[in-house]
């Protein structure tokens, strides 16, 4: 099985005022093709800036972070940016969906900044928010949808360039259980029927029991969940 991604020995650290912080010490880690991972953790150990340096949103300070073997270390901003678009998609807790476009535009407007054609991108939206249960909501604005059904068009949004790695950051964190589980069920579901694989932050000890595997990050250091 090939890994879609590889972190070598990734540092980061922020200054604070007089005060240096060391967020992450010389992590490894390694995500193989269709694999879904649970990154555990307290609030502040790091999770979502291990997330955004994965994601190609920041830079280590130190190390690299090879998407299917391609060091990006050295990569241009530009050339970061297009392995972004096309190989990762990201959920976020709160959906950041654009208020003023309704669902199906919100799902077709990646696609396009991409350069997929506009014919292509609005059946590949309207396949997408079908799967996710809302045929009858594509017109509708964020502001008149509920809680889980943003978060439903925020997944498929994040599916719409057929990423080979999603990236979520407490996705079901502001939602309520029963509803935050029929999300999850959703997104693992298109996951594995598109070969996607996954690293999903979460503090929800149920929804990372459901996956292949849960990793901790502790004291800037990640380490696998026996």
């Amino acid at each position: 099985m090939s890994n879609i991604i590889e972190l070598s020995n990734i540092y980061k650290s922020f200054d604070q005022g007089v005060h240096h912080l060391e967020i992450l010490k010389g992590i490894d880690l390694t995500i193989a093709s269709s694999e879904m991972v649970a990154l555990v953790g307290a609030s502040g150990a790091g999770k979502s800036t291990l997330l955004h340096i994965m994601g190609l949103l920041e830079r280590a300070d130190d190390g690299e972070v090879l998407m299917s073997g391609i060091p990006t270390k050295d990569l241009t901003d530009i050339k970061r940016t297009k392995i972004r678009r096309h190989e990762i998609g990201f959920v976020y807790q709160f959906h950041n969906l654009l208020p003023d476009f309704d669902a199906i535009d919100n799902v077709i407007m990646p696609q396009l900044i991409a350069g997929t054609s506009k014919k292509i991108a609005l059946e590949r939206a309207k396949e997408l928010l079908a799967k996710m249960g809302l045929e009858d909501r594509m017109e509708h604005r964020p502001g008149e949808l509920s809680g889980g059904e943003q978060q439903r068009v925020a997944i498929a949004r994040s599916l719409a360039n057929r990423p080979r790695l999603i990236l979520a950051d407490e996705p079901t964190g502001n939602l309520d259980e029963k509803t935050g589980n029929g999300v999850m069920d959703i997104l693992l579901e298109l996951s594995k029927e598109e070969g996607i694989s996954a690293l999903i932050a979460t503090h929800n000890t149920n929804l990372a029991q459901r996956m292949d595997r849960i990793i901790s990050l502790k004291n800037g250091i990640v380490q696998d969940n026996i």
